[in-house]
């Protein structure tokens, strides 16, 4: 397989049809290193170094020791302040540093894990401060505005907003459909 092309590059073919042809030329070990969330890199195709996911649930918590950023309270007690307004302003931060780390090295500096939206309803589960507390509309609430600050999305009145959603929408759909022409039962996605 050395003298074939590299399939996987190619960005004309389906994706299927790279992936395949990526993981014909991994080995077992090659393989075993992209599972972590560190992922070791694979000089001899050309793969470097990459990482699954940045912390966020408290302000964007880097990797590495060099890269400092802005830690917040934990979200059980964000919560407690009950100020969407506040969640809004502490993700434009988070987003913000992880996007100028990105343009620095983008080595998944994207890849944002966080906020929790899970309940946080019974204190066996562990890691019970990561979530915004046991009220479904609080939760809802400061997870959204979180979200909205991270990912800079203005405020829109009410009605554009609707209108962006369906839009939105309209295209996932067909996206979805145009990838799985045999789903059409009429599956209604939600607006992203």
């Amino acid at each position: 397989m050395p003298n074939q092309p590299e399939r996987f590059r190619d960005t004309s073919l389906p994706i299927i049809e790279r992936v395949k042809d990526l993981l014909s030329r991994l080995t077992i070990e090659e393989k075993i290193h992209l599972l972590s969330t560190h992922q070791l890199p694979v000089e001899r195709l050309g793969i470097g170094e990459w990482y699954v996911g940045q912390e966020v649930a408290r302000g964007y918590v880097s990797r590495e020791k060099t890269e400092p950023s802005t830690v917040f309270p934990q979200p059980i007690g964000l919560a407690s302040t009950f100020d969407p307004n506040l969640m809004e302003q502490l993700g434009e931060i988070a987003g913000e540093e992880a996007r100028y780390y990105h343009r620095k090295d983008p080595k998944g500096h994207l890849m944002l894990w966080g906020p929790t939206v899970d309940p946080e309803r019974d204190p066996r589960w562990g890691r019970t401060e990561e979530g915004y507390g046991e009220d479904p509309f609080l939760i809802g609430e400061m997870t959204t505005a979180y979200t909205q600050g991270m990912a800079d999305i203005p405020p829109c009145d009410p009605h554009t907003e609707t209108l962006l959603c369906q839009q939105q929408r309209k295209r996932t759909e067909q996206l979805f459909f145009q990838r799985h022409p045999a789903n059409t039962a009429g599956i209604l996605l939600p607006c992203l």
